[in-house]
């Protein structure tokens, strides 16, 4: 059975070779972001990020997100600023 991964290069190598080129073009950029999965978000905590948002703080040395509906209190009484995007809408606020 030849199963792909659920994320990657090995699943997505046409995309992830036109990342390459965009992080090799700029380098002092590129350093500043990563590609991650977002399977974890999507199929197993079911988020929608459409609805929610998810708001991340550092404690205890460990990065620690919850979701929340993007109207909530907590979200709009936050000082935070956005550190995760898809297709130019914010996913995740890190608190600061």
């Amino acid at each position: 059975m030849n199963t792909k991964p659920a994320c990657g290069p090995e699943r997505d190598p046409e995309f992830f070779a036109e990342i390459d080129k965009v992080f090799t073009q700029y380098p002092e950029a590129a350093r500043r972001y990563s590609v991650r999965c977002m399977r974890r978000e999507l199929e197993i905590l079911k988020v929608d990020f459409t609805k929610q948002v998810g708001l991340s703080r550092v404690e205890d040395g460990r990065i620690i997100t919850e979701f929340y509906d993007r109207d909530d209190d907590v979200v709009r009484s936050a000082h935070h600023a956005c550190c995760e995007w898809h297709h130019g809408h914010c996913y995740e606020w890190c608190l600061e």
